[in-house]
Formats: C-alpha cells, sequence, structure tokens
C-alpha cells in the first residue's frame, strides 16, 4: 500500500472508529499504524481529545460518498503517484470533510508532505516575523527580536530579563514614583512576560500590556488592550486589577483570558480557575462574581453585561498555538485568521460571513490549506492572493 492509500485508510478507520465503531480486524489495523511511530499515537490523541469533533457528525452523513469515490477514480493516473497536498485534499476529503475540519486530514497529510520528495510546490503566504516592543519608562523602544540585548534595567533598580519569546522583571529595591512599561504586540506575534509579582502574563496577536515595573500600592493594576492570558499570583492583601475598555477584572490569585479588541466592542473574560470579579463603568454598570467555566461578556458602549457557560478551550486554545472553532460565523472566523496572518478579508456576497464552520487548525499552518479545507464544505469559493483574501459563495 502507498502511503497516499494509507493515509486515507487511516483517515476512514479514525471516520469510522467515531462514527459508526470498527471490527475487530479494522480494530487492529488502526491500533497497529498508531504504535507504528510516536507520532502518529500523537496524531492520533489529539483528535480524539479534542472536543466538538463529532460536531461535524451530521455533514459527515451527508457527504456523497459514491460522487467522491468517481472523482478519486478519475483523478488518479496509476503511471504518476500524485502526493502533492493540494491535490490529496482535493480527492479524499470529499468524501471525508468533517475528518478534514476537525484536523484530521491536516495532521496526517502534512505528516506526507513532509517526508515525500515529490511534491508540487504551493504558494505560501510566509507568517510576519514577530515584531513585539517594549517602551521603558523614559519612551524608550526596545524591539524584543534584538537578540543582542539579553538584559535591562529601569531607574527604580528593577531588572528586566529578555528570553526567547518572554520578559521576566525582577523588582528593584528603591521605592518613589511608579515607573511603567507597556509591551505592544503586532499581527501575527505573541509574547508572555513575568511581572515582578510573579504574575504571568501571555499576549495574543495586536495586543498590549501597560504595567507598573514593580507593584507598590494597594493594588496590583495593569491596563490591557486586545487578548491576554492572566495567570495570576496569589496575594490575598493585594488584588489584581486588569483594567480594559472602562472594564475591570479584578482578582486575588487565579487564571482568567480576557478579549478585547476594539472592532468587537465588547469585553470577554473567560475563568479557568479561581473566581474573579468583573465590573463594567458607565451608566448602566454592573458587577458581577464568575466561577471557572463562566464566561463575562461586557458591552463597551451601553457597560451591559452577560454570564454564560462555556467550553474554555475555545477561549484559551490559543495559547497552545491552535486555532479552535466551534459553530462561528465566517466572518469571525477569518477576523481571528486576519489578525494572525496580517490578512485583508473582502466577502463579494455578505449571506457567505454567515455561514458556520468548526475546526481544528494550528496557528503554524499556511492559510492556503487552511483557506482549500474551508472550499471542500462546498459552501463558499476562496481566492487567497499575496496578502488579500476573497470570499464568495459557492
Amino acid at each position: 500500500m502507498n502511503r497516499i492509500d494509507q493515509h486515507i485508510k487511516i483517515s476512514q478507520l479514525i471516520a469510522k472508529e467515531v462514527n459508526f465503531g470498527l471490527d475487530e480486524k479494522e480494530k487492529q489495523e488502526l491500533y497497529s499504524w498508531i504504535d507504528g511511530r510516536e507520532e502518529n499515537k500523537q496524531v492520533y490523541d489529539r483528535i480524539r481529545n479534542k472536543e466538538g469533533f463529532l460536531d461535524w457528525d451530521e455533514n459527515f452523513h451527508q457527504v456523497d460518498v459514491e460522487e467522491g469515490w468517481k472523482r478519486f477514480d478519475e483523478a488518479v493516473n496509476p503511471n504518476k503517484i500524485v502526493i502533492a497536498f493540494q491535490t490529496i485534499l482535493r480527492y479524499a476529503a470529499v468524501i471525508l470533510v468533517p475528518l478534514f475540519l476537525s484536523g484530521v486530514g491536516y495532521y496526517l497529510y502534512n505528516d506526507l508532505m513532509n517526508q515525500s520528495h515529490q511534491q508540487e510546490q504551493l504558494a505560501k503566504l510566509e507568517l510576519p516575523k514577530p515584531k513585539a516592543q517594549l517602551i521603558l519608562a523614559n519612551g524608550q523602544r526596545v524591539s524584543l527580536d534584538n537578540k543582542k540585548t539579553s538584559a535591562l534595567k529601569e531607574k527604580d533598580g528593577t531588572r528586566i530579563e529578555k528570553g526567547d519569546g518572554n520578559l521576566k522583571y525582577q523588582a528593584g529595591n528603591e521605592k518613589g514614583k511608579l515607573l511603567y512599561n507597556t509591551v505592544e504586540i503586532p499581527r501575527g506575534s505573541e509574547y508572555e512576560l513575568v511581572l515582578a509579582d510573579g504574575t504571568k502574563v501571555h499576549l495574543n496577536a495586536m495586543s498590549s500590556l501597560k504595567f507598573p515595573v514593580q507593584f507598590t500600592g494597594k493594588t496590583r493594576e495593569v491596563e490591557l488592550s486586545g487578548e491576554a492570558y492572566f495567570d495570576v499570583a496569589k496575594d490575598a492583601k493585594h488584588p489584581f486589577v486588569v483594567n480594559v475598555l472602562g472594564t475591570k477584572v479584578e482578582v486575588l490569585g487565579t487564571s482568567f483570558n480576557v478579549k478585547a479588541y476594539e472592532e468587537n466592542e465588547e469585553v470577554v473574560t473567560t475563568l479557568v480557575e479561581g473566581r474573579v470579579k468583573v465590573q463594567s463603568s458607565g451608566f448602566k454598570a454592573e458587577s458581577m462574581f464568575l466561577e471557572p467555566g463562566q464566561q463575562a461578556i461586557v458591552d463597551e458602549k451601553t457597560g451591559d453585561m452577560d454570564m454564560c457557560e462555556v467550553d474554555v478551550a475555545l477561549f484559551t486554545s490559543w495559547r497552545e498555538g491552535v486555532f479552535l472553532f466551534k459553530d462561528q460565523r465566517m466572518e469571525d472566523i477569518m477576523i481571528e485568521l486576519a489578525r494572525w496572518y496580517n490578512l485583508k478579508v473582502f466577502y463579494k456576497n455578505p449571506l457567505a460571513k454567515e455561514y458556520r464552520f468548526g475546526g481544528h487548525f494550528n496557528r503554524s499552518s499556511e492559510i492556503d490549506s487552511i483557506m482549500e479545507m474551508f472550499e471542500l464544505t462546498r459552501k463558499v469559493k476562496v481566492k487567497v492572493n499575496g496578502e488579500t483574501i476573497v470570499i464568495d459563495e459557492k
């Protein structure tokens, strides 16, 4: 069995296992593949452990299998093994669309691409190189990509250690006027920092955080724009407060995600561990406490606040280098992708914005391959031209 046939067969076995179950012979074949390489086991575990895999079950049963095999048979030339990623997607995903949307196809065929020496080249859109910047108290800007700079020091003696993709603050001995630093993250980048109190902050693309280089008052306050995940160091006497678009998120020690990009006009706080207090501002100022698994959404203009139960993974997977979508509008998905890949998105037909999709993709994936997966649903047409994407109905 050549590698194309093997990967298609494994895709079918995983799909059947999820949807219908396997007989003993099929189980033996699948588990033999899983045990064959550690990489295979990792792929299988990541596929099966992702919640939402069965959300595409309905789509699976609507796929025209006979038409899919007809296309496959007509397209494969027995005298030439076609192994381009794009070609494999076109053949196999017609049969197993939900498999590809949930990430199976990406992992299996990416593995095939990496090991083959006979691939065709696809147009690639390279991720922009990170250009995060640190703004010191005196206004000086320091590129965090500059590997020559490993340590900095503020006027109060605070030491700033710069690693690969992260900053760590160590408070100095001098006390006095608070000195503030700001970290700015552009499109296509992310960054981690450890504040002077030990709080860890993971900043997403197009975000910024303003913070004191050491905390000396009754509260530990920072200002956020964009999105960040906080793992707050416990200190019952000094609450940690995130100020974002007029909303305050107050905690003593916990883990939570805050998302507040200006285009969304809302502040979304998702609690992972502990307990937080969310307080809006304005005429309709409200406040509420969140428990793990709950989310508060504050309308930036009105101050209205709603609370709901959510799947936390959908709002924190970006920290693990993953895009995870579940029954989301095309427009909302593309906003996330455009922010990461530095894209401009246009819709020929506004109705295409309302189609709903789910999926699981690595943030290191090429945008071309992600867009092709959407096309395989036969709902939308996508054209990638450099940094511009045009989307239309099929």
